[in-house]
């Protein structure tokens, strides 16, 4: 063999750095940024959010430096909670996800109360839950983990939080590939973070 290179040291590799599981968690809402609808589609607002108790501890910014050091620019952050805000004329339903979500956050941060300035989100603590994304990729079938809703401090806390349905978006046909929350090729509806 002619391949050979100076400095060689057989380690094992450190693998990627997971995803929180599905769960609750107590988290911070550490940047907010509004996003205009396009073509009939609702405003929403994007939280960036990082754990801020237990295992899982500023998890979101180490995988998120994690993927910088791998995939450079490419890399994104996958603690984004996105608040879509209903249409005057949006069922009754569409406008209570919207209410309960910001519920949670006036719970968990006394004297706070919403009025239409999503800027004032950011620095609130309020609880994660946590879900498994099942999708198809490339033919293959995949999962991850995403935020489905907000729930208050007090029920992360106090373990009264029910856990989120799994999100399953997989195609019929697709082969089995699952992965442990820590593939990063579905980038479809990561973005950019605003600090970074």
């Amino acid at each position: 063999m002619k391949a050979s290179y100076k400095g060689f040291e057989a380690k094992k590799s450190g693998g990627f750095l997971e995803l929180p599981v599905a769960g609750a968690y107590v988290a911070e809402i550490q940047a907010v940024r509004p996003v205009e609808g396009k073509d009939g589609q609702r405003d929403r607002i994007e939280c960036f959010m990082e754990i801020t108790e237990g295992e899982y501890k500023d998890r979101f910014h180490e995988v998120y430096e994690d993927q910088k050091e791998r995939f450079g620019d490419n890399a994104k952050y996958k603690g984004i909670f996105r608040l879509s805000c209903p249409f005057e004329d949006d069922e009754d339903w569409i406008r209570r996800t919207f209410e309960g979500n910001l519920w949670c956050v006036q719970q968990s941060n006394p004297g706070y109360e919403w009025d239409w300035d999503e800027k004032k989100l950011k620095g609130k603590k309020v609880g994660i839950n946590i879900r498994n994304r099942l999708y198809t990729y490339n033919g293959k079938n995949r999962s991850t983990v995403e935020i489905a809703r907000f729930e208050t401090v007090d029920d992360v806390r106090n373990g009264k939080c029910k856990p989120a349905k799994d999100r399953d978006q997989r195609e019929k046909g697709g082969s089995d590939d699952s992965t442990d929350g820590s593939e990063f090729t579905d980038v479809s509806k990561d973005v950019e973070v605003p600090w970074g």
